[in-house]
């Protein structure tokens, strides 16, 4: 059985027998982009989660800077101009509202605990007295959003690599490498493996067609060229089914 029925029947079964919270997925845990997760907008992405029950999962794409500035996004907000940092792309879900995340020791009374020395926090003028860099403090547009069981389907499809994350994740100086670093080897490879294997098939059906056809055996090449577009398309397959996740 291949890989990717083994994942469909794993998932199958989760569905047929109801999906329940899983306990080990909490505020605090970095959802990393297995490499199944490819050509959407969470491909090599980070997220960290910033609550997780049986009504859903929220979190935010720590890894992604844009080239606006917070400035842009939240106008109103006096204090934001003097700000040294990127906006952050935070997820998909509700563009039009922004979240901040805070580093520090003291955290003001209105945040929320995520991991270490890392906090929730509300994007106000108060906040911006406190802290004025993105070594500190980072604002993120959007966020992460899952239905009830969405993201144990996802796991269970091999979708994300859990880990638990640490302020220095989260508030990493090149955040654009924060990915390649947390994936496991063996994932981060393996994409590349398939792919590389498809071209050697495709390539050495192609050298055999040629080479009949240049001997006169034009019915052996023709039979040489369906095998041809078969491994051309199963090639494919195994890049858009085996290695390709829900998002």
């Amino acid at each position: 059985m291949s890989r990717f029925l083994k994942l469909l029947a794993l998932a199958c079964c989760a569905i047929a027998s109801g999906v329940s919270a899983d306990p080990g997925l909490d505020k605090g845990k970095l959802l990393v982009a297995t490499d199944g997760v490819s050509g959407g907008a969470f491909a090599e992405s980070v997220v960290l989660l910033l609550h997780h029950d049986e009504s859903g999962a929220l979190g935010l794409v720590v890894n992604r800077p844009t080239e606006a500035v917070p400035e842009e996004a939240l106008p109103e907000l006096e204090g934001l101009a003097g700000y040294q940092g990127a906006l952050f792309w935070g997820g998909p879900v509700q563009m039009y509202t922004m979240r901040a995340l805070l580093r520090t020791d003291s955290p003001p009374d209105n945040t929320i605990h995520i991991v270490d020395a890392v906090y929730l926090a509300h994007a106000d003028e108060a906040l911006l007295k406190s802290a004025s860099n993105a070594s500190v403090l980072r604002f993120y547009i959007g966020y992460a959003g899952w239905a009830p069981g969405q993201l144990e389907h996802e796991l269970a499809r091999g979708s994300w690599h859990v880990v638990t994350a640490t302020e220095e994740h989260v508030f990493a100086e090149n955040p654009d490498e924060v990915w390649q670093t947390l994936l496991p080897p063996r994932e981060y490879r393996a994409a590349n493996d398939i792919t590389e294997s498809g071209a050697k098939d495709i390539k050495k059906a192609g050298t055999e067609e040629s080479r009949l056809k240049q001997s006169g055996d034009l019915r052996l090449a023709g039979q040489v060229n369906d095998n041809f577009i078969c491994l051309e398309t199963a090639a494919d397959a195994r890049m858009s089914k085996d290695f390709h996740g829900l998002l």
